[in-house]
Formats: structure tokens, sequence, C-alpha cells
């Protein structure tokens, strides 16, 4: 253990001196609270470069305070009964002493991502959105390539990464794009981030301008609104429709960059048609706005087969974000942007100043795992089982709410429950579920932003339906209908 030390740095007097005030001045400010082991006085000694006499004097005189102890066979210690009146009148002074060297400062806000969520606070039966089935995760086969590639590791753990990422991965990307979304990729145009979030701080570091602003679908990603607002972007929104973004409402000059979620339209669920889809391309060629296409859960096309990316129609105008993060797990924080060729070498430059490369081992284990074709399997398993509690959720719903509305059920992980008028409004019976240990979200309340008021907001639920078995399912909308049934029977009835 090595204390912050020099008292060649303490000012004038013996060095028994310097070293006695400096230990009381860590004592004192609690970077050595009581218990803490100190040094012998041989490593002391050494550490200071000054004889081993000079630490033990220093050391009696603190013991004759009462500031250090010594236990037999054990070592020096900081007492655990300290002098309160000498540590309480140095606080106090170096409190005072801080207080008159720093005056007031403006420090900027901002507001962060809260998509953590501990153990203890999820709830019997969870609808929570963005969550995969842990259950469903290959943890045999994982365990089983990560041992293969530890041999490897070793060997590689001293050097530095590829900031853009680990070549495999990027070229299994590159596959995997081109029979799943129809994407045409060199691996040099794939930068492997820390999940889509990173993906989207990258893209708009790279691409915003100042005198352009940055044009969102309204509602959007909260995320998305806040990576934008924390660089300074000025936004401007374009309504939703039942059949994606408003195409019509386009600003005429365009933007820097256009945020989408074309494929299953965050948090209304919705797809772009293909109608809208093409007038968005047209669009941004026409402006010279780079779109991003965010597409957070592409893998889940539950309906009809994949859609193809935008970014394969138009591949001069968009950034393509994946992630794994649904389809494998966000503990990996792993994810990916596709960029135009004519701009993959300054995402990469770019990419090296944000960080400096992703662990390697979990690139590697996941590169793997897409080569091999192991990932497709597991998406095909994953995909079953989703479509059969999508399918629980929605003849639930309809069997118990027979007036109430579904959409957003073509793809993806969620569902949006348009509330009738004869239920309580979403965030109340978000409210009422919870007191049945059911999780249901109010729109209004998940991660999605409002650029502009809504009114059917406020009678919207979203619920992620990966994370609870059809049994589950069943039983979490029954308790829910018991709970409005009992509101409705109740003489008292709350307000909506």
């Amino acid at each position: 253990m090595q204390l912050p030390i020099d008292i060649n740095a303490a000012g004038n007097g013996h060095l028994q001196h310097r070293l006695v005030d400096q230990v009381r001045g860590l004592i004192s400010r609690g970077i050595l609270p009581p218990g803490t082991q100190l040094p012998s006085t041989r490593e002391m000694a050494t550490q200071l470069g000054v004889s081993r006499r000079t630490v033990v004097l220093s050391y009696e005189r603190m013991i004759d305070d009462g500031l250090i102890e010594t236990r037999p066979g054990l070592g020096t210690f900081v007492c655990d009964q300290l002098p309160t009146a000498y540590v309480r009148i140095k606080q106090v002074s170096l409190a005072r002493t801080a207080c008159q060297m720093t005056g007031p400062r403006a420090v900027p806000h901002v507001d962060g991502m809260e998509l953590f969520q501990k153990p203890g606070e999820r709830l019997p039966y969870d609808f929570r959105i963005g969550r995969p089935d842990a259950g469903l995760f290959p943890r045999n086969l994982w365990r089983k390539l990560t041992i293969e590639h530890l041999d490897s590791f070793t060997k590689l753990i001293s050097d530095y990464t590829d900031p853009a990422g680990y070549l495999p991965l990027r070229e299994a990307i590159a596959t995997h794009l081109r029979t799943a979304r129809g994407i045409l990729c060199h691996p040099d145009q794939v930068v492997v981030t820390a999940g889509a979030q990173e993906g989207l701080n990258l893209v708009a570091r790279l691409l915003l301008q100042k005198d352009k602003p940055v044009l969102l679908e309204d509602p959007c990603y909260d995320g998305a609104v806040r990576v934008f607002t924390s660089l300074g972007a000025r936004l401007v929104s374009v309504p939703v429709r039942e059949d994606g973004l408003d195409t019509e409402l386009l600003p005429l000059d365009g933007a820097c960059i256009g945020y989408v979620t074309p494929s299953h339209q965050f948090p209304l669920g919705v797809t772009l048609s293909p109608e809208r889809r093409n007038a968005l391309i047209a669009w941004a060629r026409q402006t010279g706005t780079f779109l991003i296409e965010d597409d957070y859960d592409s893998d889940f096309r539950h309906n009809s087969s994949p859609l193809v990316a935008l970014q394969a129609l138009a591949p001069e105008s968009v950034v393509y974000l994946g992630t794994f993060s649904k389809s494998i797990s966000p503990g990996l924080r792993l994810g990916y942007a596709v960029f135009p060729a004519d701009l993959a070498p300054s995402a990469r430059s770019l990419k090296s100043i944000m960080n400096n490369g992703h662990p390697w081992l979990e690139q590697s284990v996941t590169a793997d795992f897409i080569s091999s074709g192991s990932f497709e399997q597991h998406l095909v398993r994953m995909r079953t089982c989703y479509l059969e509690r999508r399918n629980t959720l929605m003849d639930s719903v309809a069997s118990l709410f027979p007036q109430s509305e579904m959409s957003g059920f073509e793809g993806g992980m969620h569902l949006v429950w348009m509330l009738d008028s004869s239920l309580p409004s979403a965030a109340k019976l978000k409210e009422m579920a919870r007191t049945c240990g059911v999780g249901v979200y109010a729109l209004q309340a998940s991660p999605a932003h409002h650029l502009r008021p809504r009114p059917q907001s406020s009678r919207q639920l979203l619920l992620g339906y990966p994370c609870l078995d059809p049994s589950q399912i069943q039983s979490a909308i029954e308790l829910v209908h018991r709970a409005v049934s009992r509101r409705t029977a109740s003489p008292h009835v709350l307000a909506q």
C-alpha cells in the first residue's frame, strides 16, 4: 500500500514533522478512515526515500497523539476511536478553506438514460420493453466458444484492438446483413459500437451541422433526442401515421440528419409503407440529408418476410445502425454501424477518438457465433418463442378487453395497447396493474420522446412480451382485468 504523501513538498521543518502533518491531514479528511492499515515502517521508509528511524519516530509521535495504534502480529492502524475534537476542527477548517477557494460554478445539466433496472425492482409479471428472454441465451455454446478463444486471447491481451472492431466480426456482420437485410457492404464500412447508443453518438458527432436541423419522427426514441440535444442540435419533428413517417410534411430545405426507425417504428410499432420509404429516400437524395436507419429489432419479423433496409436502397444516403442487444444480449454491449463508403474512413478515425475499440474476447466469440450459422439458428428459436408469446398476448387482451385495439404486432418485441374509453388512462392503469404485481408501461413514461403533444398518447400502453411465457402472459392480463373490474364495481370510483 502506498499513501499519497510527498514530504519534499510539505514545507520546511524536520522530516518527522512533515510526515506527521501529512498523515494527520489524510486522517482528518477521511482519506484514512478509522481502522485503515498503514504501511509498515520499512515500507513507508522505502516509499519516501528516508531512513526507517525517521518513520519509526513519526509513528511513535502519532501513537502518543491517539491517531494510530499498533496491533501485535497485524501491523499499524488508524485508531478506531479518534480524538473527535481534533478531527472535527480540521474538517471544519478544510471545508471553510474549500468554500473560500471555489466560488459557485455553472455546471451543465445532462439528462441520462435510465434503462438499468435492479433485479429487486422487477415485478413478478413484467411487460418491460426492450428486454430479450435471458432463458433463450445460448449459454452452453457461448461457454464453449469462449473457452476455445481463451488461448488466442492470452496472446493478444497486451495489444490494442482495431477501433473499428475485430475484422472477423465486421466480416460476419457484413455477410449477415447481405442475406437478412439486402445490404451490400464491405467490412471496412462496418464499425463495431457499444450498442446502438454509441452508434448514434458516433454518427451525430460525424454529421451534425450548426446551420442545419436534425429531423426526427414524432414520437421517437428518447435516447436519440438526448444525443442530438447534448450536442446542441436544433430538432425538427415529423408526425408518425398508421403507415409510418408522414413524408408529405418533410421540410423542403432538408436537414443534416434524418433519424428514422422504418422497420418497426419506436415506440408506435408501425412499419413505413413502400410508398413512404421511396418518398423518404427521394427527399434525402434531393436535399442532401443523411438518414440514420435505426433497425434495433429488425431480426424479429412475425407476419411477413424481412424488409429490405433503406441502406440497401440508398447506400450513399443512409447510415445503418444495428445491435445485438435484442438478438443476443444487452449485457454484451455490441452493436454496429454501416456507413456509406465515402464516410467510412472518417467514421473509423472518429471512433478511435471516442475509444480505442472493444474487448477482443466478446467480439471474437460473437464473430464465430455468427459465421458458424449458430446465430441464425438462435434467431429461429427466438422468433418461434416470441411469436407464440405475441399471439398469446393479443388473444388475452382481445378476450378480456374486447373494445381495445392493438398495433405494432407485425414485428419487433413489443405491442402498443390503445385503451378504449371504458378503461382508465394509461398512467392510472399502470399503477393499478403494479399493485397486482404486473408491469405495464404508459407510452408517455416510456423511453419515448414527444416533440409535440399527442392526446392519444395518454391512452397507450407499451407491452414487451419476450420475458414472459404464455401462461404468465395469460395470468398477467387476467390480474389486470380483475383490478379493472374491482375498480368498476367499487362505489368510490377514482377519477380517470
